[in-house]
């Protein structure tokens, strides 16, 4: 698995495959906290905050406050089209 499918696994299994959905900080935290046990709240939510910013700089996501000026991400077109390029099946060998 390249680096670029882990990239589009983790954004699909967050936002899922359409882009604009926004998701908040909290909700990002959430997540990654359920996918360990070692990681508590506090190191989860600095960890989606490292984790989006990233993937911001990279184009993936777009900022996204919520209403209250919440920290938050949407799936971003670029973001989107990776995860569809992933989820193509390659050709079978023969």
């Amino acid at each position: 698995m390249t680096n670029d499918h882990r990239i589009a696994a983790e954004l699909r299994q967050l936002f899922g495959v359409e882009a604009g959905v926004r998701l908040s900080a909290a909700a990002i935290a959430g997540a990654l906290h359920a996918r360990t046990v070692y990681a508590n709240r506090v190191s989860a939510r600095e960890a989606a905050f490292d984790l989006m910013w990233n993937y911001e700089a990279r184009g993936l996501v777009d900022d996204c406050p919520g209403p209250r000026g919440g920290a938050g991400w949407s799936l971003s077109a670029r973001g989107a089209a990776l995860i569809a390029r992933s989820t193509v099946a390659p050709d079978p060998v023969r």
